[in-house]
């Protein structure tokens, strides 16, 4: 069974705050409320990033899927912007350089809370997803 939440937003749309209390409802809706705080910390940073640096219209999804053996929750923010590298991003963090008071805390917080994230691209721009349990 999959359960899921879609959102399309412009930047003149509410803001990720209305955007994290909506997906926490949804989260009690399906039963999952141990997931709201991590899941609304890591939406609010795609989405962020996505109005930031992407380019309209946004698209958010949110898909609980409940396999017999595990239950995971898959967070999807698209925007028309270009994609980015992963690896760099990662390589990054590792560098010596590297400190929390540049840019690039959110998926950095974003990687320490799912099991596994990333971007790929979709269609005429990319989409970051991000995968908690």
């Amino acid at each position: 069974m999959k359960e899921t939440y879609i959102r399309s937003l412009l930047p003149s749309d509410c803001g990720t705050s209305t955007v994290r209390s909506d997906l926490r409802r949804q989260l009690v809706a399906w039963g999952r409320s141990e997931l709201a705080d991590d899941a609304a910390l890591v939406i609010g940073e795609l989405l962020s990033n996505a109005m930031r640096h992407g380019k309209p219209p946004v698209r958010v999804v949110v898909a609980c899927r409940r396999p017999p053996d595990e239950q995971s929750l898959r967070v999807e923010v698209t925007d028309s912007g270009h994609t980015f590298d992963v690896a760099l991003v990662r390589a990054r963090w590792r560098h010596p350089s590297f400190t929390a008071d540049i840019g690039g805390r959110g998926l950095f917080l974003v990687d320490a809370l799912c099991h596994g994230w990333g971007d790929q691209p979709a269609g005429e721009g990319h989409t970051v997803w991000a995968d908690l349990s």
